[in-house]
């Protein structure tokens, strides 16, 4: 998801994209997960790699992980990214699909989260424009462990409510939307940002879901501008 930001920052800074625990080429869990799980996972990690601070960026479930690190360690970073993410809880009806997910997950593979989320992570010009990057996703999303997946469902569904987190997160915030959004609007996410005293908001026009893959010049634009201001 982050593979145009990398190219973009790693000339001049250290860039680390973990896999989560059960995505990616990671392990699949054994037992259940939690958010705040991830969130230990990530500071271990870095505590591993010897990061005593760093600038964290959090892209949709990603964010969720962020709000549970910034509850756990906020002393460990210096700047935050949160794009394409919301700080509430699920309510019931998003609960419901997610748990409808995590069953047709179980019953038909990975292809079930493929053909219910790719129509939504793409504007329909961005899917019509590049198919190259369409037939990429799908391949990526096929290719992904069913059993991480609905470990990710899981976790997304009961998460904890962060709202009450925002006013009290102490270092600059870039907050980006894709205007075409509908997983997480432009709207929620403008309001998310005004409760952040230190934070900057910024709709990425033409864009939905997957902003930083789908419009990665407007995106890292905004990155390296905000990166660029900060002290670590």
């Amino acid at each position: 998801m982050w593979h145009w930001q990398v190219d973009a920052l790693a000339g001049n800074y250290r860039v680390i994209t973990p896999d989560l625990r059960g995505l990616g080429q990671s392990e699949v869990p054994t037992t259940n997960i939690s958010l705040d799980q991830y969130a230990d996972d990530i500071l271990a990690f870095m505590d591993q790699m010897g990061i005593q601070k760093a600038a964290l960026g959090g892209f949709s479930m990603g964010g969720y992980v962020a709000f549970a690190l910034l509850r756990k360690a906020p002393e460990r970073f210096s700047a935050v990214i949160l794009a394409n993410t919301r700080p509430e809880a699920d309510g019931h009806d998003a609960r419901k699909n997610r748990l409808h997910m995590a069953i047709s997950l179980y019953d038909n593979g990975a292809i079930a989260a493929r053909d219910a989320m790719l129509p939504k992570l793409l504007t329909e010009q961005t899917r019509r424009d590049h198919p190259t990057l369409v037939e990429n996703l799908n391949t990526v999303m096929e290719s992904m462990s069913p059993e991480g997946l609905i470990h990710a469902c899981l976790a997304m569904a009961y998460r904890g409510d962060s709202a009450n987190l925002l006013s009290s997160i102490k270092v600059p915030v870039l907050v980006i939307a894709g205007e075409q959004d509908a997983i997480a609007p432009p709207e929620i996410m403008k309001k998310m940002a005004e409760q952040i005293p230190n934070a900057s908001f910024h709709v990425i026009p033409a864009a939905s879901h997957l902003t930083p893959l789908e419009k990665p010049e407007a995106f890292n634009a905004h990155l390296v501008n905000f990166l660029n201001n900060i002290t670590v």
